[in-house]
């Protein structure tokens, strides 16, 4: 697995646990289907968090789609994170 690609980065930044910089350039891909929405607007409220708190949305709330949806697309990537999570783990 190649660890110089943009694929990479988020991949690592799942692994640890960062879930702010994994949205944040996963946001920027162009192809991320049906799970682009949740994707973007998550990124869009770890930068820009007044705005969504002004308009009375539930940042957390948004956050946790976006992580969801982070997750399903990028499905067979992330069985490769939790693979070497557990490694890491033992």
């Amino acid at each position: 697995m190649r660890d110089d690609t943009k694929l990479a980065r988020i991949r690592k930044a799942m692994l640890h646990g960062d879930w702010e910089t994994a949205l944040r350039l996963a946001a920027r891909f162009q192809r991320l289907g049906e799970h682009a929405k949740a994707i973007r607007r998550a990124a869009d409220t770890i930068a820009h968090p007044l705005i969504y708190q002004q308009m009375g949305l539930d940042l957390e709330k948004i956050k946790n789609d976006g992580i969801v949806a982070l997750k399903e697309r990028f499905n067979k990537s992330w069985e490769e994170v939790k693979k070497l999570k557990s490694k890491k783990e033992e």
